[in-house]
């Protein structure tokens, strides 16, 4: 092996050796940002099992005025 390939594959070494560096870098992150949505993900699944949650999203007055203000419809 003469002197250009040992360089040569001393380089690729070391920029592989960078490479996997920032994967692991980047995986990290990754892990870090999907274990707080998981978090998130888990308080809102819980608060909405829980029962406590409010369901009236529309008021009682809104549901009776559409009612009342509305004619039955025939479908054809």
């Amino acid at each position: 092996m003469g002197k250009r390939a040992k360089e040569h594959k001393k380089k690729v070494a070391k920029r592989n050796a960078n490479i996997k560096q920032q994967e692991r870098r980047i995986q990290k992150l990754w892990e870090a940002a999907f274990g707080e949505q998981m978090e998130l993900m888990k308080e809102k699944f819980a608060a909405a099992m829980s029962g406590e949650t409010t369901t009236d999203l529309i008021s009682d007055e809104e549901v009776n005025t559409t009612e009342e203000g509305s004619e039955p419809t025939e479908l054809i």
